[in-house]
């Protein structure tokens, strides 16, 4: 665990026209998660180092998304299938599936100050979720975190004993913190979490009170936003 003295970091600021994060569960209506699961957050680092990256590589990790609206769309997908996992892909069948995205995304995100130079010169295009959501980096900030006990947060992932130790609405999803290199593609772990739906009204941003974050909440000191810290151990491990 780290200790509680503030920490360097660099904020990422990337922006997209839309972003999508496959709600789990469904199968011909496509909602959209309103955060992005962790496991997306790993494919950012993926693409921006040119390699798989693993939550054991990271020593923290944090994050929000905030959004402008959202919309639908029709999209035709096409099923794929293989007999083994060493096998070539081959078409199988083509629908087409109600799709909800989100409009003018912005991802704050925030890592060691070691990852700044993979967001410099990316490896590989960056996506908010699907192919067609591109990303652009915007700015690249160090700034420090400190740690803080309560404060307002949005557009957030929850671990389940943040949203019941303050007795928080929220929707709760199971989602994977990563997935392993393909073929297999299985998660690393899955988690239980609330969102927190980071959705702009203007120009206010819908918040949500935590009095009780301690260990969880960290605050950048420049920019003012407070959002949670997922550190490697739990990211591995979980509370056990």
């Amino acid at each position: 665990m780290l200790d509680r003295l503030p920490l360097q970091a660099v904020r990422i600021r990337l922006t997209g026209y839309t972003a999508s994060f496959r709600a789990p569960s469904f199968v011909a209506y496509q909602l959209s998660l309103p955060v992005p699961p962790l496991a997306t957050i790993f494919g950012l680092l993926s693409a921006a180092a040119g390699r798989w990256v693993m939550p054991d590589e990271v020593e923290w990790v944090a994050y929000r998304l905030t959004y402008s609206a959202r919309a639908m769309d029709l999209e035709t997908i096409y099923g794929m299938e293989r007999a083994k996992p060493t096998d070539a892909a081959r078409y199988a069948e083509r629908n087409v599936v109600r799709r909800e995205f989100l409009v003018a995304p912005e991802l704050l995100l925030y890592l060691p100050v070691a990852w700044a130079e993979s967001f410099r010169r990316p490896r590989y295009p960056l996506v908010l979720g699907r192919s067609q959501d591109l990303a652009t980096v915007e700015e690249i900030t160090t700034t420090v975190l400190e740690w803080v006990s309560s404060g307002e947060v949005t557009g957030v992932l929850l671990p389940i004993e943040v949203v019941w130790r303050n007795g928080l609405t929220a929707v709760l999803h199971n989602l994977p913190i990563a997935f392993t290199a393909d073929p297999e593609r299985e998660p690393v772990r899955v988690a239980l979490f609330g969102s927190i739906d980071g959705q702009r009204v203007g120009s206010r941003l819908r918040m949500a009170t935590i009095t009780e974050g301690d260990s969880w909440l960290v605050r950048d000191i420049a920019a003012q936003v407070i959002v949670p810290l997922y550190q490697r151990k739990w990211l591995l491990y979980g509370d056990t």
